[in-house]
């Protein structure tokens, strides 16, 4: 019994075992899988004009997804399974190396692999332009080396004059207040745009605010698309409102607009315009001026070339306006005026109406601009008017009898808006612009009056008319005298009981329009009236000031005769530097 209960449970044991082998060998441990991906080609220039070369062949025995570093760079898919896959770039950013990251996703526990493609795409090939160069101006023709310690103005040396192109040869130049220097150099680590034009040596340096440069009389033709560059800088971080760069037709300027890193580096400087009407002459003119602020601001390598239709359009005003500063006079009236030359061409310096029973001219009307002043100083040439008969004029030249009895040879238009050279200085000193102004008068309260006129020069014109008026009782004095001793030909000159100036100018002082194009809020003006008196306090006050309405009442002239009645009326001495 206890034989056959042994037996027993050693084949219950035997079977266990056996089921239990036989259970390890129909579930063996499966090992991991070896995942493998290989994308080709690994670096894909994209293709714009052949689709078949933007593709990315993808084979893996795993699921996949690509992701791209750039929203610009286009792919059609972003996911695949096991197999042979392939990923078209629809398109490419121009000019930028991406990156195209393929990756398997895992199952279980297996690997992960990723690739990368890097994908770029050249930017087009453009074809430089041929531009015509219409001027070009390297200023560096001589180098220019220091005069007395100072840098030499445009006018006092002539190496920066170096001018090519197919529009040069008959242009002229205004200036003032630009030297030419040989340091600074433009070509010293300029912008890498600039580089290639950036001459060295010689530039120009605007050395305050008001300085200007106008190259005028450049032939263009019939064109009328142009690019302007040149190269500037400033001693401080570039201001736009700084540099003011116009365009004119030699009756006009407009103002452009340009483009320019901030930087104080020597930058390219770009405008490009296009123009709605050219000048009847075929010429363009370039001015370049500082307005209040500028800082030591520099040019170098001007040039103008043909260029595209821009949608910068410049529309001259070809209107031929009246000279503003001029009053309204007769046909008969002894109106003359005399001209000067400045910068190369022929400008008015003052226009006068004479009076040959009085020996006076009554009033004197003239621009004041900074091209006006320089340091030429007096002239001291006191001479005969010659376009006017020496009979008519007093006896104020020659030598001992050249004076008033008791009174100054009182200038009308000063001597000191008259600086920038001898020959403009010089007919400022023509008898017909005196009178006899009593010598407090004249050394004080209206030399004050100039000074402060001046006060209000702008990038804009000022304009001003001086007079005398001969009220009732005015009295007389000898011309031609000497310490009470008279020339044979002395003669009586009336004396003025009264002189008075006007001004007139835009508000802005930088609005580069014509006064006739103004309106009236964009222009302000005023006048003086002042007893002819020697008991003036020698500064000039503002209880002086009057309108230009109140002046014309006086005098029966009429004064700016194209400006709006409700400027004349204007007294506001506070809007201006008096």
């Amino acid at each position: 019994m206890i034989k056959k209960t042994h037996m027993y449970m050693a084949g219950v044991f035997l079977a266990l075992f056996c089921a239990c082998e036989e259970k390890e060998q129909t579930e063996p441990e499966i090992p991991p899988v070896e995942v493998s991906l290989t994308v080709s080609p690994q670096t894909l220039v994209f293709d714009e004009n052949d689709a078949t070369k933007n593709v990315i062949t993808v084979n893996t025995n795993a699921n996949w997804k690509a992701e791209v570093d750039n929203t610009a760079l286009k792919i059609d898919k972003s996911e695949g399974t096991s197999g042979e896959s392939r990923i078209q770039i629809t398109d490419a950013p121009v000019g930028v190396t991406c990156k195209l990251t393929i990756t398997t996703v895992p199952q279980n526990d297996e690997e992960v692999v990723s690739r990368e493609v890097t994908i770029s795409r050249a930017a087009p090939t453009i074809e430089p332009i041929e531009r015509t160069i219409i001027y070009n101006n390297d200023f560096d023709k001589e180098v220019s080396s220091k005069i007395s310690n100072r840098w030499p103005y445009l006018d006092e040396f002539d190496g920066w004059k170096n001018a090519t192109g197919t529009g040069q040869g008959s242009e002229t130049y205004e200036q003032k207040s630009v030297s030419v220097r040989n340091d600074w150099f433009s070509d010293y680590s300029p912008n890498a745009d600039y580089k290639p034009y950036a001459s060295g040596k010689n530039n120009l340096n605007f050395t305050r605010s008001g300085s200007y440069l106008a190259i005028n009389g450049i032939r263009v033709g019939q064109e009328r698309d142009f690019i302007l560059q040149f190269g500037s800088s400033e001693n401080k971080l570039f201001d736009y409102a700084d540099l003011i760069v116009e365009v004119g037709n030699g009756s006009s300027w407009v103002q452009l607009d340009y483009t320019r890193a901030l930087t104080r580096d020597w930058e390219l400087t770009t405008c490009s315009f296009s123009l709605q009407n050219v000048a009847a002459d075929g010429t363009l003119g370039i001015r370049f001026s500082t307005a209040d602020g500028a800082n030591l601001m520099r040019i170098d390598d001007v040039r103008l070339t043909d260029g595209d239709p821009s949608s910068q359009v410049i529309a001259f005003d070809n209107t031929v306006y009246p000279l503003p500063e001029l009053p309204l006079y007769g046909s008969n009236d002894y109106v003359i005026t005399h001209t000067g030359t400045l910068g190369g061409e022929t400008v008015r310096n003052y226009t006068m109406l004479f009076d040959r029973e009085k020996h006076a001219a009554l009033w004197v009307a003239y621009p004041l601009h900074a091209c006006y002043r320089g340091s030429s100083g007096r002239t001291e040439a006191w001479a005969a008017d010659p376009l006017i008969d020496a009979a008519f004029q007093a006896l104020l030249y020659g030598n001992p009898y050249c004076y008033y009895q008791d009174y100054s040879r009182g200038h009308q238009i000063p001597s000191g808006d008259r600086t920038i050279n001898d020959e403009l200085n010089a007919q400022t000193f023509y008898a017909s612009n005196m009178t006899p102004q009593d010598g407090t008068f004249n050394g004080g309260i209206w030399e004050s009056l100039e000074s402060k006129v001046r006060n209000n020069l702008c990038n804009d014109t000022l304009y001003v008319v001086t007079g005398c008026y001969f009220g009732n009782g005015y009295t007389s004095t000898y011309d031609g005298n000497y310490h009470d001793s008279y020339d044979p030909n002395a003669k009586l000159c009336a004396v003025p009981t009264h002189y008075f100036k006007v001004i007139l100018r835009t508000r802005s002082g930088n609005s580069g329009k014509h006064v006739g194009q103004c309106e009236a809020s964009e222009l302000k003006a005023i006048g003086f009236w002042l007893e002819h008196r020697s008991d003036y306090p020698e500064e000039f006050s503002t209880d002086y000031c009057q309108s230009v309405e109140y002046i014309e009442q006086q005098t029966g002239v009429t004064f700016f005769p194209s400006v709006p009645d409700e400027v004349k009326k204007q007294c506001a001495p506070t809007e201006w530097n008096l």
